[in-house]
């Protein structure tokens, strides 16, 4: 109740000083701290019920100036509904109570949506009257139905304070049905007098149809470009190859390092260093003759600072428009890349070479010592089968070495097209097969294949020499699977056991080395074949190379 009673004394203070006090002189004239004085004072203004401006070093406090909300609320004519901060109705205005059909005494004191106007308000009313509570104005448009009429209203909820301080927000509608009717009857005059002009003037609509098809154009030609510029990065041309004409945009501007009018053939040309000329130009001709794909890496030299820039120009041609359209991007940075990739693994090779290479002779040696040691050991049974197992270590550690030989080499050199019969015939000149017969009907079939592909070929006779059982033939054929070639390579030996058919293509499985299969299917992998075994155990073993379309193919035989 003190509190209420100073605050009462201290409003009566500032009605009587309209021009404002500051908190020294409300701290003299009533008697209270000044720090009393100031706590009162801030909470007037908290709660709306004070304003205060800055004079000099000093804050000045005067009550507020407003109007009785009654007063405001039968000035406007817009519909005003006034909510506290539960949503209990707790004002509206005339015409609001006039349009909705309702008394303030029915809809005074009652929350909204228990009110007579809670079909009209829903979810977005409702948040919006929510974040004008929270301080925060929105404002959107409303259809009203109302007696079989229709009404459109510019809906605004705002955060509103009451005099006592309390949290409040109002909802005003503003009419705006005869604006949308206006709006609506000048479209539809806008449409009819189209219309007339349309029916009545046949150059207007011919020039009209040049405009628009004007504009079409532009937009395939704007659309070309962001397709350009966002694929490509940098920049974009075209080639009007009967006018000689070229067109670049200003991300190839920027590239080609050009400015000024737009550039002839004859200047594009100039910025390409001289030994990749011809090759830009066949690359065109091809193009446009034989639509052969066109994707060429060039460099250039920008005529603004001299610098060469690696690039690439991918294009296509539009017969119809009898032009080129390409984009053109920087791969400098690749192509440095691409050399500091190639030479550190020119590097690491040589390393490896050379490691496995020492460690080869010391393991010879190794090897050589203990050939001494188990002649010297005949007579010991125990050492001679200790000097045995070292041997066969030894013997392990070799193949394992000579293993990482063949796997690192994979992939190194660029898939070239392979005869698989002129491959597997190399192979059976040095492979002795002890009596196995080996039938190969695959024609004229080439493979795209690793370089280590005849490692293949070889490590699946070696597989059925040593573990096929009593091997009488081999035989390799091939046959087709949708658009894709299956090559098949097949013995009449022991076949594989069905739990070891996945398995035998794991690094490590095995009775040997472990390795020949594992290294089969990565050699395989490189250009995307691949490799599974489908025989049936006591009848032999079958391979089955996938080879996709694309990787195979039948060259006419050279005369």
């Amino acid at each position: 109740m003190e509190r209420e009673s100073e605050q009462e004394r201290i409003r009566e203070l500032l009605k009587g000083n309209p021009k404002g006090l500051t908190i020294e002189e409300v701290s003299k004239k009533l008697g209270l701290n000044r720090s009393t004085a100031a706590k009162y004072l801030t909470s007037l203004v908290v709660s709306g019920q004070a304003d205060m401006r800055t004079l000099g070093p000093a804050k000045l406090f005067y009550l507020t100036q407003r109007l009785p909300m009654t007063n405001l609320l039968s000035l406007a004519s817009d519909l005003i509904l006034i909510l506290d901060q539960d949503l209990f109705i707790q004002e509206a205005n005339n015409p609001f109570l006039s349009f909705f059909h309702q008394t303030k005494a029915a809809l005074k004191g009652v929350r909204i949506e228990h009110s007579p106007l809670a079909s009209y308000f829903g979810g977005e009313h409702l948040a919006a009257l929510t974040k004008a509570l929270e301080g925060e104005e929105t404002a959107f448009e409303t259809r009203f139905e109302n007696e079989g009429s229709i009404r459109y209203f510019r809906t605004k909820c705002i955060p509103l304070v009451f005099e006592e301080g309390g949290r409040a927000a109002g909802i005003i509608f503003e009419d705006i049905t005869e604006m949308k009717q206006y709006q609506h009857d000048l479209e539809e005059q806008v449409r009819l007098r189209t219309a007339e002009l349309e029916q009545t003037n046949t150059a207007l609509k011919k020039e009209i149809a040049e405009h628009t098809r004007a504009e079409e154009s532009l937009a395939r030609n704007e659309r070309r470009l962001r397709r350009a510029e966002g694929v490509a990065h940098f920049g974009n041309w075209e080639y009007y190859h009967e006018e000689k004409r070229v067109f670049v945009s200003e991300g190839m501007r920027t590239l080609y390092g050009i400015s000024g009018n737009e550039p002839t053939l004859d200047e594009l040309g100039q910025i390409t260093l001289p030994e990749y000329r011809p090759v830009l130009g066949a690359a065109v001709r091809d193009l446009i003759r034989e639509n052969k794909p066109f994707n060429v890496e060039y460099r250039i030299q920008r005529p603004v600072d001299g610098t060469v820039v690696d690039v690439q120009s991918i294009a296509e041609y539009d017969p119809a428009r009898k032009a080129v359209f390409g984009v053109v991007h920087d791969i400098s940075e690749t192509k440095r890349a691409e050399d500091a990739i190639r030479k550190a693994t020119k590097q690491i090779l040589l390393l490896n070479s050379v490691t496995r290479h020492d460690i080869l002779n010391q393991l010879n040696t190794l090897l050589a010592y203990l050939d001494l040691t188990k002649k010297s050991a005949e007579s010991n049974r125990a050492i001679l089968d200790l000097v045995q197992r070292e041997q066969s270590v030894a013997e392990t550690i070799r193949r394992q070495i000579t293993f990482t030989r063949d796997y690192q080499s994979i992939g190194i050199q660029p898939p070239q097209w392979y005869n698989v019969k002129a491959t597997v015939a190399h192979i059976l000149e040095t492979t002795d097969l002890g009596g196995i017969s080996v039938f190969i009907d695959t024609a004229n079939l080439e493979e795209y294949a690793d370089s280590l592909i005849e490692k293949v070929y070889a490590n699946l006779i070696d597989n059925t020499v040593r573990h096929g059982g009593n091997v009488s033939e081999i035989r390799l054929s091939y046959t087709y699977r949708d658009e894709d070639l299956v090559i098949l390579y097949e013995d009449n030996g022991t076949g594989v056991s069905p739990d070891d058919k996945e398995q035998i293509f794991e690094r490590g499985f095995g009775h040997n080395t472990g390795y020949g299969l594992f290294l089969v299917k990565e050699i395989l992998s490189i250009t995307g074949l691949s490799i599974k075994e489908t025989g049936h155990y006591g009848k032999g073993a079958r391979f089955e190379i996938l080879v996709p379309k694309g990787a195979y193919r039948f060259p006419e035989p050279s005369l």
